[in-house]
């Protein structure tokens, strides 16, 4: 087995050309959830470049797009769960783009010139570097018969719109991952400033669509006193369930109670310095709260309530001064409370059902997907691995209670009743937005932070068994 000085020599000989020849390429496939030809290719991408290390390869035919497992052997037989994912958002605004999403071009963005040289591409930072990046790892320790314990490999297409064959397969196939001891998602999680970010957890989500009908077309708005107003109805329900800034659901309506660890990890997140790396990195220009404690606590621990689309009447070009027949919304609901997504979903339709009696028009309430809340405990393997693999490349971290945002892979903790974490080195951004980037020369430590957690991992897990 080769020392492991030796093989961090080999994946840094290795890393410009893993750019030009692997990476690049592959950036370069148009892989948005619902573009069948990029996934395909995106997908026999992938296959290819995984067949010569791996033991097995399944194709599972998903709802929407392809599922990839494969097996990898190493020197610890029960393997650690891989997650990654192929597919990426859809593009939008392709005219701001610096350069065209698909191309991968290496250039500076003028409004992070610090940065230096960026691959910007859509899936750079979320999350296609990442997974080729590890993929890349692997690949070179099988070849030098290196790998310290045996992965199984999950490869999503389909974790922009909630993984539903994944999930589908982690609660009616459990033993596919029965011998799985703990999940890793590799990620790019450094700050603009090279600070890496471990978050200890995921907020839940629940999604879901609201519709108001009635039987009449689109009527003259003068007859609005005397018929239903289906977009009124819709307004009103909103009202109902969130209203003066709050969320009026039972369950959620409590305060979420801080543990000790919370306020001391919150407290040190407070600062101004970490508020503008937030904004920059996230593309927000205004805030609607000015004290950065309670911006903290609020931004990770307050239910969210959004509205991402709201419909009704007429919306083509010009004014028609009618009476809509339907309106609809969807939502999104984001919860750091340790509830179940039906108990929420339970207390909405209560909600709908009560609000109904009151009015004329249809009401129809849609389910798209949920998710809990999910933690790892900061003692875990799983943190003490990436925080050792970071502190060898002497790389600041930065260990937050929770993410702001929900995870379909969350659900692999309270299924499989294992660890989970998402974690690496590697700057990135924009992710979902025009001109997403990975910072060129952080990409080589990316590859080397998988190396090490690796390691790392597999000698602390030793260590346990004994």
């Amino acid at each position: 087995m080769i020392e492991n000085e030796e093989l961090v020599k080999i994946i840094e000989k290795k890393n410009e050309s893993f750019i030009r020849n692997d990476l690049i390429p592959f950036l370069k496939i148009s892989s948005c959830t619902l573009n069948k030809t990029g996934i395909h290719e995106a997908t026999q991408y992938i296959i290819n470049y995984i067949s010569e290390f791996c033991d097995d390869i399944q194709q599972i035919e998903g709802k929407v797009n392809p599922l990839i497992i494969a097996k990898v052997s190493g020197k610890i037989d029960n393997p650690l769960l891989i997650y990654m994912m192929y597919d990426t958002q859809p593009i939008n605004d392709l005219d701001k783009w610096l350069s065209p999403p698909f191309q991968a071009d290496i250039r500076k963005i003028p409004s992070l010139i610090d940065l230096g040289d960026c691959i910007i591409a859509r899936g750079a930072y979320n999350s296609k570097t990442p997974l080729l990046s590890f993929l890349n790892i692997i690949k070179i320790l099988k070849a030098n018969d290196s790998l310290p314990i045996s992965l199984y490999l999950i490869i999503d297409g389909e974790e922009e719109i909630g993984s539903p064959t994944f999930l589908k397969l982690l609660t009616h196939n459990k033993s596919l991952f029965k011998h799985c001891i703990d999940a890793y998602y590799p990620s790019t999680k450094q700050d603009l400033d090279g600070k890496a970010i471990i978050k200890l957890g995921y907020k839940g989500i629940i999604s879901l669509s609201l519709k108001t009908h009635t039987k009449n077309q689109q009527i003259h708005s003068a007859y609005n006193n005397i018929v239903p107003n289906p977009t009124l109805d819709l307004l009103s329900l909103i009202n109902v369930i969130f209203n003066d800034k709050k969320i009026q659901i039972y369950s959620l309506c409590n305060e979420y109670k801080l543990s000790k660890q919370d306020r001391e990890l919150t407290e040190n997140l407070a600062s101004n310095e970490n508020i503008d790396k937030i904004m920059m990195k996230a593309g927000i220009s205004h805030l609607s709260i000015n004290d950065p404690s309670l911006l903290f606590q609020d931004y990770l621990f307050k239910p969210t309530f959004n509205i991402s689309t709201l419909k009704s009447g007429h919306l083509k070009q010009g004014i028609k001064n009618s009476i809509p027949n339907s309106a609809s919304c969807n939502i999104d609901i984001r919860f750091a409370h340790q509830l179940s997504t039906n108990t929420i979903f339970e207390e909405i339709e209560e909600i709908i059902s009560l609000f109904s009696k009151n009015i004329i028009s249809k009401v129809e309430i849609i389910r798209n997907n949920g998710l809990e809340s999910s933690r790892v405990n900061r003692d875990s393997i799983l943190i003490k691995s990436i925080l050792k693999s970071f502190n060898k490349l002497e790389i600041q971290s930065e260990i937050w209670p929770i993410s702001a945002a929900a995870s379909p892979v969350s659900k692999i903790q309270s299924e499989l009743g294992i660890d989970y974490l998402a974690a690496g080195l590697g700057i990135g951004g924009n992710a979902h937005s025009i001109n997403e980037f990975i910072k060129l020369d952080s990409i080589i430590n990316a590859r080397i932070s998988y190396f090490y957690f690796l390691v790392f991992y597999s000698k602390i897990k030793k260590i346990k068994k004994k």
